[in-house]
């Protein structure tokens, strides 16, 4: 089985997916890490250099490559991924997805605190990331909701979020 957690910015893709996947004996996949190993740029960079349209389709090159791989395994992806060119049709196809629906004041403290590492939102005031953060939320959701199984994420543990991904993956 593949599973791929998809969501926005700052709702525990990564984080849940490490444990996600050593609970579950599976590798663990990070799309984002994988596009910055391979192109040796940090996403800002690639961004900045060379647009957001260079960006998505090595991002939906990479994540044709990794969908193909065999084993089990769990894979995080970015907050756009799903957006662009189908993406959320391949992720469907060829696993079982599963949206961390993070209510917008929770992605708004989590980010808030994380904002200086990461590079999109760094330069934003209070208000400007509430409003960055409702901006693309209601532009994504609609593709984020195409997802297997949604999950909300927004006032529970860790722990708590695994555990419910485990017992829907068992049904």
């Amino acid at each position: 089985m593949k599973i791929t957690l998809i969501g926005y910015m700052g709702c525990g893709k990564t984080s849940i997916g490490k444990r996600l996947s050593k609970e579950i004996n599976f590798d663990f996949y990070d799309l984002d890490a994988i596009l910055v190993e391979s192109k040796k740029e940090s996403i800002y960079n690639l961004f900045k250099k060379k647009g957001e349209l260079f960006f998505r389709k090595k991002e939906h090159l990479m994540l044709k490559k990794v969908l193909k791989k065999k084993d089990e395994y769990v894979l995080s992806v970015g907050g756009g991924t799903p957006c662009f060119y189908n993406n959320i049709y391949l992720l469907n196809k060829y696993s079982k997805t599963f949206y961390l629906k993070t209510n917008s004041y929770t992605l708004f403290k989590r980010l808030f605190l994380e904002k200086n590492t990461r590079p999109l939102i760094a330069h934003l005031s209070k208000n400007e990331l509430f409003q960055f953060i409702m901006k693309h939320l209601s532009q994504r959701i609609y593709f984020y909701e195409k997802s297997y199984e949604k999950i909300n994420a927004s006032e529970k543990s860790k722990n708590d979020i695994v555990k419910e991904i485990i017992k829907c993956i068992r049904k």
